[in-house]
């Protein structure tokens, strides 16, 4: 396990998805990935991600993420990171507000020995997401 390599990964994968490159993003992700966290209308894998991250950028297409902390330990990685992007389109039902949405999430992912992602779990403030959305 090379924690180093890991978090370089990861900080390559975050910058492809601040571009707009969501495959760019999701290359990181070994076949047979698990994403634990995704919404339960997706498949808890790439595709359901694909899914999520494609919806989110038609929301918010100026979506972001910035990356506050990362630990790497062995085959484990954690990070701390705040989301954030102008809703300009429709997301959870709700009409676009031009409001700037931001949210936090930790996010932890297990690589196997070729440094690609094997499982990850997500874990997202959506109590505020859904408070600047005015659902709650």
């Amino acid at each position: 396990m090379d924690p180093q390599r890991n978090k370089a990964l990861t900080l390559d994968a975050v910058a492809a998805l601040n571009t707009g490159d969501v495959e760019g993003y999701l290359a990181i992700y070994a076949p047979g990935a698990v994403v634990h966290g995704l919404p339960e209308h997706v498949t808890p894998d790439a595709a359901g991600h694909r899914q999520v991250l494609s919806d989110i950028r038609r929301a918010l297409p100026d979506f972001r993420a910035q990356v506050e902390a990362v630990v790497a330990d062995g085959d484990l990685l954690a990070a701390r990171i705040t989301y954030s992007g102008t809703h300009e389109g429709t997301m959870s039902g709700v009409p676009p507000t031009g409001k700037v949405l931001t949210w936090d999430a930790m996010t932890f992912r297990r690589f196997d020995d070729e440094g690609r992602v094997v499982e990850r779990w997500i874990i997202s403030d959506d109590l505020a997401l859904l408070h600047q959305l005015g659902l709650i």
